[in-house]
């Protein structure tokens, strides 16, 4: 229950719907009940029977009560038999029905209409919080959850939200009120006979229920694998290369078909429970007739029923309207557990706490007016040391290089620096303001970084090279492309700036999809730039074109700048030389080389390379 009061709240103002909703229905119900009542008069009419004697000699007093409208109408019919005849009083009921029906399904419709807008503005809800979520969610969380979980939850849970609990959500606040409105009817027509029928209730509730508590168990573990086959696609299709390369089809497709078949017998289990209510409730409903008729037909052939003919035929149709609402209930509390358990997964994504947030205090800068200054820096990951105790600083305006082997933690130093983690000890200040007391948004707006892993999305290059701005400017835009060495190939492409790059811009070569990458951090304009080894994945001549780009955004700009290639970073102010998370040298290109220590080997090895 406290999973369907937190999704009702993605669509608030709630006021909006539910009153409105129950109103329709409201009317729907009585228009529907009242086709019923009139077969009564009908039956009679078809059947020759007289006017009975309880029909009252005068128009009844007005009162809120069934026996008043029972009268009434009774009243009223009879003395339109005695004065036009039986014909013309079953033309007038049968106008009577067909107006009836008519604003019965209008108030249905509307009340569709209304339960439909919930639902959007619910799954509207829903699905931008989760984004919302996801896009401001720390890497750390990225590195322990798969991305195809990840998708899994965004669309399939989102979706079986939508089909199972908001459906469900549905049914319950309709068919509750047709059973009620209609078990009234019933009792009054004949008490006996309805208080026989509710003996039935109790068991098939009983079964429903087991049901349901073995649909939810299997229900977790299947949408759990749902995710692993997501997930598995996902990593196929990013890894093609490689699979096809190293002649990988079959074993993959084995895996697959493992992970499938798991997959196909949860979901058989899963859905003969599942259907098992729908058989279980019709046989209960047909026998409840079975024995309302039974039941019924002893009373009134021993006469001891309070009704006649007539109303037991009206008594069974009218009963026949509540099994199928009892049905919806019980298909609906079976595929409500499935809902549930997506409703977890979403509301776990949502509740995941974010590692990476900002103090109530937390301050605008726009600009760097002094120097970047690190001091005593040490991170580890899950208690695996990368960086200990780093301390230096870059000066506005200055390149600081940074150079080492695999793994000593250059990159992971620049992820810092734009805060994806916070540090286990030590501090990172701009200005003197440790960047924890910076607003994110503002700390990242002063960054620019252009990294080996180019990443464009599949729209334009106009769009690839904006981005984040809301308008772009033209002019300001073929700028940023010309600095970047880019402005000359997007002009031989077909639709030139707005011509679609293709999924992860795999339409353009390397070099191209890095010098869109660097014309995007050009267009930024951010006073502070990181070039994370962003040409290490380059040919000879796609890095001449790039480097030539890189020198032209490097001016006047304060540069952290991680190299392999150590000819990339001769003519940085300050080279630091990293080695097991330590900073083991320091000083320009001459200097260390003059040390003839551990960079100057570095150095030698890519020399001879």
């Amino acid at each position: 229950m406290k999973n369907i009061i937190r999704l009702l709240s993605f669509g608030k103002p709630l006021r909006h719907y539910f009153p409105e909703y129950i109103i329709y229905t409201f009317f729907g119900i009585l228009f529907g009940l009242l086709n019923f009542t009139m077969l009564i008069p009908i039956l009679r009419i078809l059947f020759g029977q007289e006017v009975v004697a309880d029909i009252p000699p005068s128009a009844p007093e007005f009162s809120l009560s069934i026996r008043f409208v029972s009268d009434f109408f009774s009243y009223q019919f009879y003395k339109i038999v005695q004065i036009n005849g039986k014909l013309f009083a079953l033309a007038v009921v049968c106008g009577i029905i067909a107006l009836s029906t008519i604003f019965a399904n209008i108030a249905r419709y509307y009340a569709v209409k209304v339960i439909m807008r919930l639902r959007l503005k619910l799954l509207q809800s829903l699905r931008n919080q989760l984004y919302t979520k996801l896009v401001g969610q720390s890497l750390s969380y990225y590195h322990n959850v798969k991305k195809g979980d990840i998708i899994s939850v965004i669309t399939n849970e989102v979706q079986e939200v939508e089909s199972s609990v908001i459906n469900s959500i549905q049914c319950w606040l309709k068919d509750p009120f047709i059973i009620i409105i209609y078990f009234g009817v019933l009792f009054y027509m004949s008490p006996a006979l309805t208080l026989f029928t509710l003996i039935f209730l109790p068991v098939s509730g009983l079964l429903i229920s087991y049901i349901t508590k073995k649909l939810k168990k299997i229900s977790w573990f299947n949408q759990d694998l749902y995710g692993k086959i997501m997930s598995f696609t996902d990593e196929t299709i990013t890894g093609i290369k490689a699979i096809q390369s190293f002649g990988a089809q079959d074993a993959m497709a084995n895996r697959f078909e493992k992970l499938n078949k798991e997959f196909s017998n949860t979901s058989k289990r899963m859905f003969s429970k599942r259907e098992m209510a729908a058989p279980i409730s019709e046989i209960l409903g047909v026998l409840v007739v079975i024995g309302i008729v039974l039941y019924g037909g002893y009373l009134l052939l021993n006469g001891r029923s309070s009704l006649d003919g007539s109303q037991f035929i009206t008594y069974l149709i009218l009963y026949s309207q509540i099994i199928q609402p009892l049905k919806n209930i019980s298909n609906s509390t079976t595929g409500l557990q499935r809902g549930l358990v997506a409703a977890e997964k979403i509301f776990k994504t949502l509740d995941e706490p974010v590692m990476i947030t900002e103090t109530d205090t937390a301050i605008e800068k726009k600009s760097l007016d002094d120097a970047i200054e690190i001091k005593d820096l040490s991170f580890n990951y899950t208690g695996t040391p990368v960086l200990s105790s780093v301390s230096f600083s870059i000066k506005k305006g200055k390149t600081v290089a940074l150079v080492g082997e695999s793994g000593s933690g250059k990159s992971t130093l620049a992820d810092l620096l734009q805060r994806f983690y916070d540090p286990t000890e030590g501090s990172i200040k701009f200005d003197g303001i440790d960047i924890r007391d910076i607003k994110l948004s503002s700390l990242r707006k002063l960054i620019a970084t252009v990294s080996q892993e180019t990443f464009l999305f599949h729209d334009t290059v106009k769009s690839n090279i904006v981005f984040t701005a809301q308008d772009g400017n033209n002019e300001q835009i073929e700028n940023a492309a010309k600095v970047a060495n880019a402005h000359q190939f997007i002009n031989q492409m077909d639709q030139q700036y707005e011509s679609i790059v293709g999924d992860r811009g795999m339409k353009m070569s390397g070099g191209q999809r890095q010098r869109i990458t660097i014309a995007r951090a050009i267009y930024k304009d951010a006073p502070i730039l990181i070039l994370d080894e962003a040409t290490s994945a380059l040919d000879t001549e796609s890095e001449r074109y790039v480097q030539d780009a890189i020198t032209n955004m490097m001016k006047n700009r304060t540069c952290l700048v991680i190299a392999h290639r150590l000819s990339t970073v001769k003519h940085a102010d300050e080279i630091i030389v990293l080695k097991n998370g330590y900073i083991v040298e320091r000083g320009s290109h001459d200097e260390l080389i003059a040390l003839n220590g551990y960079y100057k080997r570095l150095v030698d090895l890519q020399e001879v390379k």
